[in-house]
């Protein structure tokens, strides 16, 4: 299994931004006072570490391009609506692209987070659900 680490000044307050605003599930949480601040969310099948963004982890002059040229691709297995997915993205107003047919077969939005942007994508159904 593949999960990326994102760099964020505070891990808790981004973790409770995708569990209470956007529905993501929470795995787990490392107590605050921990010298290991981490959170893991999930969305379907797929895990993202949100991790801290301290000196260690995200120099002082990356900073500003945090995100920059990386998009996190999500895809939903067929259990779970997307109609649904993007209905809660963009009453958590982190929606950049509209749920839309994309060419390359699949139903996909864009949302961004805390500086990071995602593409949460789903197969086409080939059959009515």
């Amino acid at each position: 299994m593949f999960s990326v680490i994102l760099a964020c000044d505070d891990p808790y307050r981004t973790a409770d931004i995708f569990v209470t605003r956007l529905g993501w599930r929470l795995v787990f949480a490392t107590p605050a006072d921990s010298d290991d601040r981490l959170a893991c969310v999930e969305l379907g099948d797929a895990q993202v570490m949100l991790g801290t963004a301290e000196e260690e982890f995200l120099p002082g002059a990356a900073r500003p391009y945090r995100g920059a040229g990386v998009e996190v691709y999500i895809r939903l297995p067929e259990s779970i609506e997307i109609d649904e997915v993007h209905r809660r993205h963009a009453a958590g107003n982190v929606v950049t692209r509209p749920l839309a047919r994309r060419e390359w077969g699949e139903v996909a939005f864009h949302f961004e987070v805390d500086g990071y942007r995602f593409l949460v994508a789903q197969a086409e159904p080939t059959t009515a659900r």
